[in-house]
């Protein structure tokens, strides 16, 4: 057996669940904990980092143990406003989705914001500025940032290397009697590097008790290497979600070859996550199956695996029985028997079709001039026998051929570098030509770029695609929602943002800057909602005001709303 090295040898410690050794905290709620999501679930390219603890907006929220406040972070997408928080004993404590902060931060916060002319907030902070004991009260629950409804997101984190620790094993308990659930596997067929060459969904059914079996007695390979992954879901007592599994472990014939438990990982590796489940399968229809082996290039260190990395092996004919074992924090356990047999035929190795070879352990570089694309090693997660295409656009505002770039449902790991050279490009929109990336069906979403001195225009992307330039010539648009003449009885007033060019990975793409008779005056920003908003809080004088919105995407075009307004 190996074991995959954790960072250093003293976050063992940390990794031993149910251990005396580690402390306990207080809960950050009062009352009854109601989960939403559990540390370690699967998310669109992360592992969730920590809890989702249901409440309502306003619902206070406290220091589980004594400290102060590390740092601030307000933005307008992720966590929204969230709260960090250092304690004594060589852990630290996240609190995420906040709606408002205890009154002296609150206060804090907006003089910040006013001196630095920014709603976006991030600073860290020494120890006497607010210091906390356990209990103290430090902010309310919400639902800012990227969230689908009002909760709390916990996390526990070790100071010195920032590394996730489930909060399940320091002390928060939720109830959970029940135990997980398994809903279908995928076998896999894989050449002498584990690249995939096919795969298949099988269904499972109920046997009793805590025991299920393939829906077939037996599930056939044609190729002598084969590997598996598992679609299973955990549920607590109080809720109906389906969360993630606490641990898997897959035995072969009596001996674990594949095992994992959600104690801690790396945020540094959460991307990881893109190859420790079947990324093709959650992009193309929404399956979250979980690999019970490890990709090629995947080094996430959370697995203990023999020296195939989970992979099998089989002779024509020969014959391997597999049981899995699902649990989850608790202990509660559901189990999974199966048979997989090799055809006594061998199996004909199919030539793929492919344009370029792409090996996931070596840096490649595509150059045809027209486009340009540098992979540095590690990019991919396994060989890639890449499919691309240059095609003709006819299209009104494209400035280059179509370069499709194999398919978005591959995964990447790092972003590659890509170049396209331009088509008969007016020099007057050279300044607005972005790299333009569109699935089918879907607007396109701006890379954005940079001219190089070779005439090519460039970018860092992170996904596979059709890529083409075009131009961005079109202001953002401001919409007033509430927004009239008099607003002496108002509490406030908003406007909604928008783009026509969403722009890739950026949250905070679209610039913003309020006025009142010339002066910045603070604005929140949702970027879930496009809504940004203002709250009078006695900073603008009654009377009669010039208000000023100006907003610019990343190409400079600029918006600008101006309007009278009376307050009280």
């Amino acid at each position: 057996m190996r074991i995959v090295a954790f960072i250093s040898a003293i976050l063992l410690l940390f990794s031993q669940s149910g251990s005396q050794a580690l402390p306990r905290f207080s809960p950050p709620v009062k009352g009854v904990i109601e989960l939403t999501g559990t540390f370690g679930e699967l998310r669109p390219n992360h592992f969730h980092a920590g809890l989702d603890i249901r409440g309502a907006v306003g619902t206070p929220v406290y220091a589980i143990a004594d400290g102060f406040v590390r740092r601030i972070f307000i933005n307008s997408g992720g966590y929204g406003q969230a709260l960090y928080l250092e304690h004594t004993n060589g852990y630290t404590s996240v609190y995420g989705h906040l709606d408002r902060f205890r009154d002296d931060i609150t206060a804090f916060i907006r003089e910040r914001q006013y001196a630095q002319e920014s709603f976006f907030i991030d600073d860290s902070l020494s120890a006497h500025v607010f210091p906390v004991k356990e209990g103290d009260l430090v902010a309310f629950i919400g639902e800012r940032g990227f969230v689908s409804g009002p909760h709390l997101h916990f996390e526990i984190r070790h100071t010195a290397t920032d590394r996730l620790l489930n909060p399940l094993n320091y002390g928060i308990k939720v109830a959970d009697s029940k135990r997980p659930t398994i809903r279908g596997i995928r076998l896999y067929e894989l050449d002498e590097r584990g690249r995939t060459l096919r795969g298949k969904d099988m269904a499972v059914k109920a046997a009793g008790g805590n025991r299920y079996v393939s829906a077939v007695d037996t599930l056939w390979v044609e190729h002598p290497t084969f590997a598996l992954a598992i679609k299973a879901y955990d549920q607590q007592d109080a809720r109906p979600n389906l969360n993630g599994i606490y641990s898997l472990k897959m035995w072969r014939d009596d001996s674990l070859r594949y095992a994992y438990r959600m104690d801690d990982f790396s945020g540094e590796q959460t991307r990881y996550l893109n190859a420790h489940l079947d990324y093709t399968e959650q992009r193309k229809r929404n399956s979250w199956q979980q690999r019970a082996y490890c990709m090629p290039g995947n080094t996430l260190d959370i697995y203990e695996t023999d020296a195939q990395a989970g992979r099998m092996t089989l002779p024509p004919g020969g014959v391997a029985r597999i049981r899995f074992r699902i649990a989850d924090h608790p202990g509660n356990a559901t189990v999974l028997d199966l048979v997989v047999k090799r055809k006594a035929g061998a199996a004909p190795m199919q030539s793929p079709v492919y344009t370029y070879y792409l090996p996931y352990d070596e840096e490649s570089i595509i150059d045809n001039d027209a486009m340009k694309a540098h992979f540095k090693a590690g990019t991919l997660y396994e060989d890639l026998y890449l499919d691309y295409d240059l095609l003709p656009e006819q299209s009104s505002g494209v400035y280059s051929p179509v370069h499709r770039l194999h398919e978005a449902a591959t995964p990447l790991h790092h972003y590659y570098d890509l170049q396209i050279r331009p088509k008969n490009i007016p020099d007057t929109l050279r300044s607005k030509a972005i790299i333009a990336h569109c699935e089918d069906g879907h607007d396109p979403v701006s890379y954005g770029g940079e001219w190089m001195q070779d005439g090519r225009l460039r970018s860092p992307v992170r996904v596979f695609g059709n890529f083409s330039i075009m131009v961005d010539q079109t202001p953002p648009t401001i919409r007033p929602e509430r927004w009239t003449r008099d607003m002496r009885n108002q509490r406030g007033f908003s406007f909604r943002i928008s783009d026509d060019f969403p722009t890739a990975g950026e949250a905070n793409a679209l610039r913003y800057r309020a006025e009142v008779d010339g002066r910045w005056i603070l604005m929140e920003y949702d970027a879930r909602s496009g809504r940004i908003y203002h709250t009078f809080d006695g900073r603008i004088p009654p009377g009669e005001h010039q208000f000023e919105l100006r907003v610019k995407d990343d190409r400079g075009n600029e918006a600008v709303f101006k309007d009278s307004f009376l307050s009280a």
